[in-house]
């Protein structure tokens, strides 16, 4: 214990001595003999120190540089963050020039049809659109049953009608029935909505008969333009399963919708003369 107490007395004794012997090898004259001496022996003591100070001194820069680059680096995220904002606004904005520009041409490719633009102001909770109101009513001439189409194709028809608002039944609701044909072949069947396939964007098309070349797979399939709701011609979707029910009787098919029903924003509702 006794020599643990004295080390660091002597430790100090040292180090003081050193910085006197290296102050008086400073103030002695260079080409002396002492300084020479002096240097010489103090010259490792000098060399060792003087690493001990640019040490110190690089640790601090060291210190000084990490603050620099944890400063930047909070600007370069926030830049980040801006930018990817700004991303997907210009995202945001290319889809909805995109689904504006397909209404523009579906309204300047049929020029026969009555058509008013709607925007969708509510929906079912969910992703799906089910059903849906759009800003458009009586007073725009909307009627109940009108058909409502996107720039893809067909969406559904007008349930129910308010002064300036209309609800849009949607062609994938378990209620919702489209006389259809099938655009190769001219073969009719009914295109229904069912609850399984709904949030898939898909539907059921029956009443197929069993011959093998009436569908196939890729067909597209669009209105018939029977039953006096949906004009003739529009798409419905596209051909993706076929199978037979349970009797071997008949086919069945599944159909991908040629409409994405997770992001409608904007469609046309067909005005009848009804």
């Amino acid at each position: 214990m006794e020599k643990r107490r004295k080390l660091p007395i002597v430790m100090l004794i040292i180090t003081i001595v050193i910085f006197v012997l290296m102050g008086i090898s400073f103030a002695l004259p260079a080409n002396s003999s002492s300084g020479n001496i002096l240097g010489t022996v103090l010259s490792p003591v000098q060399k060792f120190f003087y690493g001990i100070g640019n040490g110190i001194g690089g640790f601090f820069d060291f210190i000084g540089d990490m603050n620099n680059f944890q400063h930047e680096n909070l600007e370069l995220k926030d830049q980040v963050n801006e930018l990817s904002k700004q991303v997907r606004e210009l995202e945001s904005y290319k889809d909805e020039n995109e689904r504006l520009r397909s209404l523009l041409e579906l309204k300047s490719n049929s020029q026969e049809q009555d058509m008013v633009g709607c925007e969708v102001i509510a929906k079912d909770p969910g992703n799906w659109f089910y059903t849906f109101t759009v800003d458009k009513g009586s007073n725009d001439g909307i009627k109940v049953d009108d058909a409502v189409v996107s720039g893809e194709g067909l969406v559904g028809h007008v349930k129910e009608v308010g002064h300036n608002w209309a609800k849009v039944l949607t062609i994938i609701d378990a209620d919702s029935s489209v006389g259809a044909a099938i655009n190769r072949s001219q073969n009719l069947a009914i295109v229904d909505g069912d609850l399984s396939l709904a949030d898939s964007d898909r539907c059921i098309m029956s009443f197929i008969t069993n011959d093998s070349s009436s569908v196939v797979v890729g067909d597209k399939v669009v209105t018939s333009g029977l039953g006096g709701v949906y004009p003739e011609g529009i798409l419905i979707g596209t051909v993706s399963e076929i199978k037979s029910d349970s009797m071997g009787y008949s086919q069945y098919a599944i159909i991908e919708t040629a409409v994405d029903f997770e992001r409608i924003r904007e469609v046309m509702i067909i005005r009848s003369n009804r």
